[in-house]
């Protein structure tokens, strides 16, 4: 079974120093008990569907309820089991890059996630990873949903970047524990040169499989100047091929997943960035259904949801793995 790299505080008091490599199948966590009168149906097969709606002007869509949403897979209409409003308290980890490229701006990456946290509702709950050649839980999530945002203040820089590693230990082993609304958003450039146990392909395919939506951050490693040339910039790390990469590379995160790609390249976007997904997280449903067929074949189930009123779009995640 392969292990991931972990820093000396990663992880420890939920895995016990043994991490699950992509080719081991975690067990899933316990279900929490049914209430009474319920039926007993097994967790593993409900789907969960983070979905956000919009109107036509772009704006994002709140005061639905369930009977507003229809569901369909390979086209076939499905029975919402689980709704959860915008109300909900959400789960977030915010995933951050303190490779040796983000040197220059960590004081201000520091700045923007402080901020981003305290963006979030009273009953909201956040936990921060940080992640260069290590991957390091800095703030886990708290039962009382207590949110401490001078703790990115401890993350520090160098190294190079395991982004891949980053994104697998975020959902198996920080969300997946975590019940209700839940997201991941990624700040980085999307650059991995340091993973050995994960691969691109391997993360895109959880992130189709997860009811975690990533909400991507593109930020670019800046110039850096050469002091005896006063303003001329120096080429930052990474060629143009190798960025165009790393960008499709988290686009694709957050289009597997239902999420999105906000684009923080230019001086001043990271805020912003943060503030538009702080309002996008507080505009998030989540559906729920029992598949009306498992056929557990690995085949690939495309998934609709669709708002039945006018003027309305519902974006989510576009399939599931059927296993």
């Amino acid at each position: 079974m392969a292990h991931l790299r972990i820093g000396t505080a990663v992880l420890i008091a939920l895995c016990a120093g043994l991490l699950p490599g992509p080719a081991a199948q975690p067990a899933p966590p316990e279900a929490p008990p049914p209430k009474a009168g319920r039926t007993i149906r097994a967790a593993v097969d409900m789907v969960s569907l983070p979905v956000v709606v919009t109107s036509r002007d772009g704006g994002y869509t709140t005061g639905l309820a369930k009977e507003d949403f229809r569901v369909f897979e390979d086209g076939v209409p499905q029975e919402i089991a689980a709704f959860a409003a915008v109300e909900d308290p959400i789960s977030v980890a915010l995933v951050i890059d303190t490779s040796g490229s983000t040197e220059s701006q960590l004081s201000r990456i520091q700045a923007e996630a402080m901020r981003f946290v305290r963006l979030l509702r009273e009953d909201d709950a956040a936990a921060v990873v940080s992640f260069a050649d290590e991957v390091t839980l800095v703030e886990p999530f708290s039962i009382t949903h207590r949110k401490n945002p001078e703790a990115i203040r401890k993350i520090r820089p160098g190294g190079l970047s395991a982004v891949y590693e980053a994104v697998w230990l975020t959902m198996e082993q920080v969300l997946k524990l975590e019940y209700g609304r839940k997201a991941m958003v990624i700040l980085s450039d999307g650059i991995d040169n340091r993973s050995e146990s994960v691969s691109r392909e391997e993360t895109l395919a959880l992130a189709r499989a997860t009811d975690t939506p990533v909400y991507s951050v593109y930020f670019p490693a800046r110039k850096k100047r050469d002091p005896r040339w006063g303003r001329i910039p120096l080429p930052a790390p990474g060629d143009a091929p190798e960025r165009a990469a790393g960008r499709k590379y988290l686009e694709a995160l957050a289009q597997s997943s239902g999420g999105l790609l906000v684009d923080a390249s230019r001086e001043g976007d990271l805020g912003p960035a943060f503030a538009r997904i702080a309002r996008e997280l507080r505009s998030q449903y989540s559906l729920g259904y029992y598949p009306r067929t498992l056929k557990r074949d690995g085949s690939f189930r495309t998934l609709k949801v669709v708002v039945g009123r006018p003027g309305l779009t519902a974006r989510t995640r576009g399939g599931y793995v059927d296993r």
